[in-house]
């Protein structure tokens, strides 16, 4: 029996303790992740020296999620919830009607290796690409994935899995603010390959009159879009990254304001990336998943 020490007379005896044995229905499986409480947290902040950036382990950047089909990856996403990746819908060009076999990867480093200790992997229950998707304009260039795994499972949380915040409904940055991407993708413009090592690069947010006005035509950019590039335009998303995230730091924590959608070559000077700018889909993001707290703001730090 477990041995308790207990004070009596003034004097610490150690004595047998009664305690009862657990019962089966009282050992807990693992957690799902804690999304309120733990969201954008990163569990290791250390990086490595996308086009341009540097590669970066999976706890930097542990809410990125791989998308492959058997043929290979195909795109990024975002953790949101234990169950929910969010996408981009041209990475589906099917829509809802994708009859290939989705597997979605967390906790991956590199797509040509397998982790056992960090990596969760899961198929794809249910896939919801936006209505009003337009796919000659990229408008409206996001999509959900509902993830379960061999055993009926959602992600639980380790310092590779984790949920990235969702920013509170409408809320937009200003320019120039300094934010994150990671993936995947080509490490220069018509590369044979992607990277098969996670990157990540800093880019800076730019507004969307200005991106209208210098950049893009004033048509290309619509409401739902936002640009971001780097000064230098030395760091770019490009092809592979699609659908994977731009976070920016708000209160300590990592929000998802963007998901990598469209752009003209990468890293070319005057073409910055375009991004879906989440915050105007709190409300469908919430009846999709039929999780109401997104439309709340409990995603947003208040302390």
């Amino acid at each position: 029996m477990p041995w308790c020490y207990v004070r009596k007379e003034g004097r610490i005896r150690r004595e047998s303790c009664n305690i009862p044995k657990c019962s089966p229905s009282t050992v807990k499986p693992p957690q799902a992740v804690d999304t309120e409480l733990t969201c954008g947290e990163k569990s290791e902040r250390k990086r490595h020296k996308i086009v341009g950036g540097s590669f970066t382990p999976i706890e930097s950047h542990p809410w990125v999620a791989s998308i492959f089909t058997k043929r290979g990856f195909l795109c990024g996403g975002s953790l949101i919830a234990p169950c929910w990746v969010l996408s981009a819908a041209h990475c589906f060009p099917d829509g809802e009607g994708t009859n290939i076999k989705l597997s979605v990867y967390l906790g991956k480093s590199a797509t040509n290796e397998t982790d056992h200790t960090r990596e969760q992997d899961f198929t794809v229950e249910k896939l919801i690409v936006h209505q009003n998707y337009n796919d000659d304009n990229f408008n409206n260039d996001i999509a959900l994935l509902k993830i379960r795994s061999g055993d009926g499972r959602c992600a639980v949380q380790s310092p590779s899995a984790r949920t990235v915040c969702l920013p509170p409904s409408h809320t937009q940055l200003p320019a120039g603010f300094h934010c994150s991407i990671a993936g995947y993708g080509q490490e220069r413009y018509a590369a044979w390959r992607f990277s098969q090592v996670l990157k990540q690069a800093e880019v800076n947010l730019i507004s969307q009159t200005v991106c209208r006005r210098k950049f893009y035509n004033s048509n290309q950019i619509t409401e739902n879009m936002f640009c971001a590039g780097s000064p230098d335009w030395s760091t770019d998303a490009c092809k592979g990254d699609s659908g994977g995230p731009l976070v920016c730091e708000a209160a300590g924590r990592m929000f998802l304001f963007g998901v990598v959608s469209w752009g003209e070559g990468c890293a070319l000077r005057n073409k910055p990336g375009v991004y879906t700018q989440v915050s105007n889909y709190n409300q469908w993001i919430a009846e999709m998943t039929q999780l109401p707290k997104f439309t709340e703001g409990i995603m947003y730090p208040t302390k």
